[in-house]
C-alpha cells in the first residue's frame, strides 16, 4: 500500500478506511470557471507520481470507492459548493488515477474547516481509495489518530 501524508491539519487527516492509497497535499481547490483548468493541472501537477503507483485502476473493470475531503479556511467553507470541488477533482484524477470516472461507483465527499496555522495557509486536500466492496461501508477514519469520524 502506497501511501503520503504531507503536513497538513495537525489534528486530522479523514481517509477511507482500509484506503488502498491516500494523498494529502497542501492545496486550496478552486472550482471558479476561469481557474478550474489552472486547478486540474495543479492538482495532477502534484499527484502525478503518486497517481503512477496504482496502474491496475487503470482497468475500466475495477470499481472503486473514493472518499475526498477538502479543508478549508472558514472564510471560504459556506461560498464553495461540494459537487463542484467534486468535479474538478475527478476531472483531475480521470485518466491519471483511474481511466475513467465511471469507475467511481461511491464517492463520499466532505468539506471541513482547515485548521488555522500561523503564517501558514492551510487548505488541503485529502483523496483516499479502495477496491469497491458492496459489503463494507465507507467509513472516514482520523487517520493521525486513527480515531473513526
Amino acid at each position: 500500500m502506497n501511501k503520503y501524508i504531507a503536513k497538513a491539519n495537525t489534528n486530522e487527516c479523514l481517509t477511507l478506511e482500509d484506503s488502498g492509497g491516500i494523498f494529502v497535499d497542501l492545496i486550496t481547490v478552486k472550482t471558479k470557471s476561469e481557474t478550474k483548468k489552472k486547478m486540474i493541472e495543479e492538482i495532477r501537477s502534484s499527484q502525478g507520481s503518486w497517481m503512477e503507483k496504482f496502474p491496475y485502476l487503470h482497468d475500466n473493470n475495477k470499481k472503486i470507492d473514493l472518499a475526498i475531503v477538502v479543508y478549508r479556511r472558514v472564510r471560504y467553507l459556506k461560498r464553495q459548493d461540494l459537487d463542484n470541488i467534486a468535479k474538478v477533482v475527478l476531472d483531475a484524477l480521470k485518466g491519471y488515477l483511474f481511466e475513467d470516472d465511471s469507475q467511481i461507483v461511491r464517492l463520499l465527499l466532505v468539506k471541513k474547516e482547515a485548521e488555522p496555522l500561523a503564517g501558514h495557509d492551510t487548505d488541503s486536500l485529502v483523496i483516499s481509495f479502495r477496491i469497491h466492496d458492496p459489503e463494507r461501508d465507507m467509513i472516514l477514519i482520523n487517520k493521525k489518530n486513527n480515531v473513526m469520524w
